[in-house]
C-alpha cells in the first residue's frame, strides 16, 4: 500500500476517495528519569522515561491501523497523511506520549 503525506501522487491519478482513516497508539506510562520530547511550554518534556524503540513502536503501530482501516474500504493508497504527538500524564508523574495518524484512503 502507497502512503504518503502529499495530496497526490505523481502519475497515478485518484480514481476513487474513500474517506479519512485513522489510527492511535499509547506508549507505556513510565515515571523513570529521561526526556524523549519537548513540546513549546513544557519544561519537564514530554515523555520523560520513554524510549526512542517506544516512540517508534507506537509511530508504526499508529500507522499499520491506520492501513488496516484503509485496506478494509478496499483502498491501495493513503495520501495527505499527517503525524501527532500528545503527551498524557498517567497518574503520579507518570507520562505517556500519543501518537495519531490519519489521512485520506483513496484508489490510484
Amino acid at each position: 500500500m502507497l502512503v504518503a503525506t502529499v495530496p497526490a501522487i505523481e502519475g497515478r491519478p485518484v480514481q476513487w476517495y474513500l474517506g479519512i482513516v485513522s489510527g492511535e497508539a499509547v506508549t507505556a506510562g513510565r515515571r523513570s528519569p529521561g526526556v524523549l520530547v519537548h513540546s513549546p511550554g513544557d519544561e519537564e518534556g514530554c515523555g520523560a522515561g520513554a524510549r526512542a524503540l517506544d516512540l517508534r513502536d507506537a509511530r508504526d503501530t499508529a500507522i499499520f491501523e491506520m492501513l488496516r482501516e484503509a485496506a478494509e474500504r478496499g483502498a491501495n493508497a493513503v495520501i495527505g497523511v499527517g503525524l501527532g504527538y500528545e503527551c498524557i500524564r498517567v497518574a503520579r508523574g507518570a507520562t505517556a506520549l500519543m501518537v495519531t495518524v490519519s489521512g485520506t484512503a483513496v484508489r490510484v
